[in-house]
């Protein structure tokens, strides 16, 4: 008389094949979700990188000796720099825009999300960095640099850094 049916082995090992297949499926899955979270977390980043520019372009640094524009971003300073009343300013290599407390740039509708810090560097005419120990700097600063960095607020990574630079003679 024949048997009609599986027996345990069979069964067993059937389904150790089907968690194996659905535990790789799973996985797959989850890995896709999560390129999909920072593919849309880097073109959102962009948008707003792109934003910040077009604002920072708006600005108006005119071709004249006099200038007293200075909201092109924060200009970040060494603690306890001397001699007052001089302030001196970091180079841009020594920003930590994920631990300096600076101005949060970000428009509104992104602020639970993204953070904006936005840095204003100054050249003068040779070139040389403006660390503010020439006063007024304002009056001698022939290109600006102005670095935007996008974080993740939940963990303060950067997602996105650029530079954009603007002269005194209206190119960028």
């Amino acid at each position: 008389m024949k048997k009609h049916g599986f027996t345990i082995l069979e069964l067993v090992v059937a389904i150790f094949l089907i968690a194996i297949v659905l535990g790789t499926v799973l996985l797959l899955m989850a890995a896709n979700l999560n390129v999909l979270d920072k593919a849309n977390d880097l073109l959102v980043a962009n948008a707003l990188k792109q934003y910040t520019f077009e604002d920072v372009r708006n600005i108006d640094f005119p071709p004249v000796k006099y200038d007293r524009q200075s909201y092109f971003g924060d200009r970040p300073g060494i603690d306890n720099a001397s001699p007052p009343p001089l302030y001196k300013y970091k180079l841009p290599a020594d920003v930590a825009p994920a631990v300096d407390n600076n101005y949060d740039w970000t428009p509104t509708e992104f602020q639970d999300k993204y953070i904006i810090r936005k840095y204003d560097f100054r050249y003068g005419s040779d070139g040389g960095f403006l660390d503010g120990t020439t006063i007024p700097d304002t009056d001698i600063t022939m290109i600006h640099q102005v670095d935007v960095y996008v974080l993740r607020k939940k963990d303060n990574s950067t997602v996105l850094k650029d530079s954009i630079f603007i002269s005194r003679d209206g190119l960028f």
